[in-house]
């Protein structure tokens, strides 16, 4: 009687696994819990980081429930956090295959997702199919990964990392108005930084971003001393611009390294400092210190004076070479106009998961709205469809497992769509502390109709309808939003856009 039984459980969701067997004398049966599939059969040989367990489990005759067996993962690196969840250890999984002597009589994931996470209430549907496809994707992304009380990177070292910080924590602010596991993530990350130059100059933009949706100025105002660590004061030169050595902190650009596009290094490279420009520009909002912003115009010059040939900013001194990044993060920041960063519209997606997330914003707020659309709506190998189309159901680290073959199946970092839609597209974004104030600038980039609604502090929400030209928007109680420079009041708003 030896059976072979699959399930596919939909999509792919941290958890434990519960099973009711049965068997007609004591037996061994193989049971598998992974995220790829083989035909009708789990994938045993997945690659990478893409989850694969098998076990054998011991089973009494008759009737018995058998818990799949994980065994306990190690501390957190360097924090010595554990997951929250003392009594079990969880795994991403979609697919359970059971191989033996022995019947099913039931299967059951437990899944663990965040408590304050409510699918209500955010929602974004329009009358392109692909975006919706392109929405629900990462929303569940930013759901499914937030399983253990931080943002975590992924499955391969389950830690938090400021650039998936960033991007993640946008996503769980335009999906959920809570501010529990962003304030912890970033707890975290002021305690225990990661090595990129970058992504420790990303924190006071974290925080910034934090203050916006949460209004939380105590634990902003509990940050700042270290937040003046990460301004990286130390790595600066007599020309103020920053010089960091091979270890830590290392300037990344974008990862993994192909994804750099031909970056060429230098002493001094244009990307870290545009971070530190944007982090300056972050702390003097932070702290209304008018020196962050003297700093900022200093380190300005600096970069400009160094880094910008004719019209064109180059990857480091005395290069001759351009990479993407070197086009979108000085107009991201601010340290370049857009003649001077030509040319983002024609690259196409020549940059990781991660940095998609700045392509994207830069495109939507630069006049290169409808290049931006087709970037998310498309289904080619470096998109979202495409991730979708691997049998992927929450968002990858990179864009396939050829692009990075130890890959996980589960990096909210890869899922900038579910900000890029609420804040670009249907133009929400908070600029007062608390969502006090936000502005209202839809880019629906040739989209014909969509109907929005995002959380925003103490229960309220934003509902825009959109249609040809002209759009609703509620605007809740104790908030403004500002449209085409006029103030929008509490109520009910037609805007012709």
């Amino acid at each position: 009687m030896k059976n072979s039984f699959f399930y596919d459980l939909g999509k792919a969701a941290f958890g434990t696994l519960d099973m009711v067997l049965e068997a007609d004398k004591p037996v061994t049966v193989e049971a598998l819990i992974g995220e790829c599939r083989s035909g009708d059969l789990v994938d045993r040989k997945p690659g990478g980081f893409r989850y694969i367990n098998i076990q054998q489990i011991q089973l009494q005759p008759g009737i018995g429930k058998y818990r799949f067996p994980l065994a306990k993962r190690p501390p957190w690196c360097k924090g010595g956090l554990i997951s929250p969840l003392p009594d079990d250890e969880i795994a991403p999984f979609r697919y359970v295959e059971i191989n033996g002597e022995c019947r099913v009589k039931s299967i059951q994931r437990n899944e663990i997702f965040p408590a304050e996470f409510h699918d209500e209430d955010s929602s974004f549907i329009s009358s392109d199919e692909k975006l919706n496809q392109v929405w629900e994707f990462c929303k569940y992304s930013i759901k499914a990964t937030a399983a253990f009380g931080l943002f975590i990177d992924g499955e391969r070292e389950r830690r938090p990392y400021e650039g998936d910080a960033y991007i993640n924590q946008l996503g769980w602010f335009c999906c959920c108005a809570d501010k529990t596991i962003p304030r912890n993530t970033i707890d975290y990350l002021l305690k225990y930084p990661t090595w990129p130059t970058e992504w420790q100059l990303l924190m006071p933009v974290v925080a910034y971003d934090y203050l916006l949706y949460t209004g939380d100025i105590a634990s902003v105002d509990s940050w700042m001393d270290i937040l003046e660590e990460r301004l990286l004061e130390k790595y600066v030169g007599k020309d103020h611009l920053l010089y960091t050595d091979e270890t830590d902190p290392k300037d990344i650009v974008d990862w993994p390294i192909k994804e750099r596009d031909g970056y060429e290094f230098g002493e001094t490279n244009l990307v870290p400092n545009c971070y530190r420009y944007g982090a300056l520009l972050a702390m003097e909002k932070l702290t209304g210190k008018s020196s962050y912003r003297e700093k900022a115009d200093t380190l300005r010059q600096a970069i400009r004076k160094s880094m910008l040939i004719g019209n064109r900013f180059v990857d480091s001194p005395g290069s001759e070479h351009s990479a993407l990044h070197s086009k979108i993060f000085p107009l991201f920041f601010g340290v370049g106009s857009k003649n001077e960063c030509a040319g983002i519209e024609n690259a196409g997606m020549c940059c990781s998961v991660y940095g998609a997330q700045f392509l994207l914003d830069v495109m939507f707020g630069n006049g290169m709205e409808f290049e931006a659309m087709k970037m998310l709506c498309s289904d080619k190998e470096r998109s979202w469809l495409n991730m979708i189309s691997q049998g992927s159901t929450i968002t990858m680290e990179a864009w396939s497992n050829e692009d990075k073959p130890n890959q996980d199946w589960n990096h909210a970092w890869g899922a900038a769509p579910c900000n890029i839609i609420p804040r670009q597209v249907a133009g929400i974004r908070p600029i007062e502390a608390g969502f006090k104030k936000f502005a209202f600038d839809p880019h629906p980039a040739g989209v014909k109709e969509f109907s929005a609604t995002f959380p925003i502090v103490q229960g309220r929400s934003i509902h825009v309808e959109y249609s040809n030209g002209k759009a609703s928007i509620t605007v809740p109680e104790d908030t403004s939003a500002v449209c085409k420079g006029k103030e929008l009041t509490p109520g009910t708003h037609s805007v012709e856009l």
